[in-house]
């Protein structure tokens, strides 16, 4: 509370958003740029990790982290209002969290015709549908 009273009363607004960030479109341009550069820099350095060894990841791994970070970038760009599970992932890659317990399934991982599967990820097993990328479950 104090953090935000002194970022609204200083002179130079803050190119960093305060977190936790609960609506992407009440951010300025230029916490917007701050983010979406943020997002780019993380997205290169996980690649560059996988390149150098350090980190194994399959193509799954690598195509999810592409989609959601362009589905990110493109909510913010255009200030598109972002789902909650959207805020809790990018909320937690702005922190800096490195272990983030992520489980997803991309589009073309799941059959089209099997809706039990879909029914039981999204009702029992508390996934949630985004967009372009398929269904993502935090924690």
């Amino acid at each position: 509370m104090i953090q935000y009273l002194r970022q609204l009363f200083s002179k130079e607004p803050s190119d960093k958003p305060s977190l936790p960030i609960r609506d992407t479109r009440t951010l300025s341009k230029k916490e917007i740029e701050y983010v979406v550069n943020e997002l780019s820099t993380k997205q290169s350095n996980y690649m560059n990790e996988i390149k150098s060894g350090n980190i194994i990841a399959d193509e799954a791994d690598v195509q999810f982290q592409q989609l959601i970070t362009n589905r990110l970038t493109t909510n913010l760009t255009y200030r598109i209002p972002s789902l909650d599970i959207e805020l809790a992932y990018l909320n937690a890659i702005l922190k800096g969290k490195k272990n983030i317990q992520v489980q997803y399934h991309l589009f073309h991982q799941l059959k089209e015709n099997d809706t039990a599967e879909l029914t039981n990820m999204i009702m029992n097993q508390g996934y949630s549908f985004v967009p372009t990328v398929g269904y993502l479950k935090i924690g």
